[in-house]
């Protein structure tokens, strides 16, 4: 099975971008089904995709639209409750004297009377502050509420930046040449890195999905190999490259990409003792 030509044409990532036809989705499936290598480069394009978009996605804040509407219910709710259990005011009538009569002293129970109109002003007044106490609450929270809501309006807009360019990437990478990286030597399987590689642009992306953490002094580097010569394409941080993607060095031609261990900065040579993958440009 020509395993090259379905990486060199596209459908793959069709595929995993949801794009594909029914055909191209089930003559995928078959071939699949028969090459473990193009279910190996599958794999890859779909976490390539995925670490990238999750790299570039932000959730709003969990819980945020039920505490709000929770709060404001609980308010309500114990504000009516308060009025309620006050009952109507008391009425007070007050008699107007038809005409002047001697003054006689207050029987004694004008003044329980009095009494009681001194602790009803006395309680009418601590009920006004406690509204006004109340109005202070509702406007704070009113502000933090407007504050959170623009502050929420804020990181959707950053939220819909980043989601822009993480279509331009996708749409970006499904115009490159895909050339997966595989272990070249049996004493280190499974390792994995894949370039996406645009002829017109010269631009290379490296993304790494497998390969052992270099140590303080050493560092990875790519190359471009052309006619069995190879042309530096950088050296790479192992934290950019297997948190999404980053960009190498320009590369003109290409019949294939390799990445060796060399030391901290790169070498003017490739050390082939030290290649870790390497990979073949599909026609």
């Amino acid at each position: 099975m020509d395993v090259q030509r379905y990486i060199s044409s596209g459908i793959i990532e069709s595929f995993v971008a949801g794009l594909a036809t029914d055909p191209e989705v089930r003559d995928l499936h078959s071939a699949m089904e028969q090459s473990p290598e193009l279910r190996t480069a599958v794999d890859a394009v779909q976490l390539d995709m995925e670490t990238y978009v999750n790299l570039q996605s932000i959730q709003p804040p969990a819980g945020v639209k039920d505490k709000l509407f929770l709060q404001i219910n609980n308010d309500q709710s114990s504000e009516m409750t308060d009025v309620l259990a006050a009952g109507p005011a008391p009425a007070y009538e007050v008699e107007v004297p038809r005409e002047r009569k001697p003054l006689k002293l207050v029987h004694p129970a004008w003044r329980v009377v009095a009494a009681a109109a001194i602790v009803g002003l006395i309680a009418c007044g601590y009920y006004i502050n406690q509204q006004a106490s109340q109005d202070n609450e509702w406007k704070t929270k009113y502000e933090a509420l407007v504050n959170e809501k623009e502050t929420m309006l804020a990181e959707q807009k950053v939220f819909q930046t980043r989601m822009e360019e993480s279509e331009h990437m996708l749409a970006t990478i499904r115009t490159m040449k895909m050339v997966p990286m595989y272990t070249v030597t049996p004493t280190r399987p499974g390792l994995l890195a894949t370039v996406y590689w645009d002829p017109k642009s010269q631009e290379v992306l490296l993304t790494v999905h497998n390969l052992p953490e270099p140590a303080p002094d050493q560092q990875y580097q790519l190359w471009s190999i052309v006619n069995g010569k190879p042309v530096d394409a950088g050296v790479f941080d192992m934290s950019k490259a297997t948190g999404g993607f980053q960009k190498m060095k320009a590369v003109t031609s290409a019949q294939m990409f390799a990445v060796t261990l060399e030391k901290k900065g790169g070498s003017p040579t490739p050390t082939l003792a030290s290649m870790f993958v390497a990979g073949k440009v599909a026609g």
